[in-house]
């Protein structure tokens, strides 16, 4: 199979884990058994796992999922020529986003930095990670400059659109929210970059900002109040009266 490294990684890795998080292990190789010969070695050395299943995305990654005495665990395969390409193009100042269906606000290949920085590392005979997280040790000036600027861009356009003015006038709500959202999540990543930390994705993403130093008082809270629920024209411009404030703190930090 070749060089191989194992690390814990996830929410338990990042200090972030509740009743519900799985354990997330993660297993950097060149190659790996195809999935049905990894369920069977995983039984015949954990006959008590149950729910064994296992995916491939080839050939960059695969996985064998299990529960053991009621915990979810997940194992995670994945090649390390990939993620070193993230990494590059990350320390070049590149902010790479795919739409894809299990992270709703889009994949950011930079979150793979928050992964790496936060593993802990259960063996790595040949010190394969061992270039990778010398590469990000220091947050990545150049795409920390990419990140706060794009950061921004979506709350530019949308200030003062004549679109986004008619649609507060019928309070149109989906295309509001829709709105909303986009100039949020954009937001959140120039936060993350003003503080040097990398994005670790959307989960628990309130704990995660609660770690950060620069941020806006109350941040999360008057985030959750913009995007909550309906409302008349009224109360949705209110609601952007109020991101635009966030806007201009989070504009401000950056400066």
């Amino acid at each position: 199979m070749g060089p191989c490294a194992i690390a814990l990684g996830g929410s338990h890795a990042k200090g972030v884990a509740d009743a519900q998080s799985d354990i997330d292990i993660y297993v950097f190789a060149e190659s790996w058994l195809p999935d049905a010969e990894r369920v069977a070695l995983l039984l015949q050395l954990l006959p008590n796992a149950a729910a064994a299943r296992s995916w491939s995305a080839p050939p960059e990654q695969a996985g064998t999922d299990f529960a053991l005495d009621g915990q979810e665990i997940e194992i995670w395969f994945r090649q390390l020529a990939p993620i070193a390409g993230i990494v590059a193009r990350s320390v070049a100042g590149e902010a790479v986003r795919r739409y894809v269906t299990w992270t709703p606000n889009g994949y950011y290949e930079h979150c793979a930095l928050a992964d790496l920085t936060s593993l802990r590392v259960l063996a790595d005979p040949r010190a394969v990670l061992t270039p990778l997280l010398e590469r990000i040790a220091f947050y990545p000036p150049a795409l920390r400059t990419t990140l706060m600027r794009h950061g921004l861009v979506s709350a530019g356009f949308w200030r003062n659109n004549f679109h986004l003015e008619t649609a507060l006038a019928r309070a149109d709500n989906y295309y509001l929210r829709s709105i909303a959202q986009q100039i949020v999540t954009d937001l959140i990543q120039a936060l993350f970059a003003i503080n040097r930390a990398h994005f670790p994705g959307d989960k628990k993403l309130s704990t995660h900002v609660g770690k950060l130093a620069d941020v806006p008082e109350n941040f999360m809270a008057r985030v959750e109040a913009v995007l909550g629920g309906e409302g008349t024209s009224a109360a949705w411009r209110a609601r952007f009266a109020e991101l635009y404030r966030l806007v201009d703190e989070v504009a401000a930090l950056s400066a």
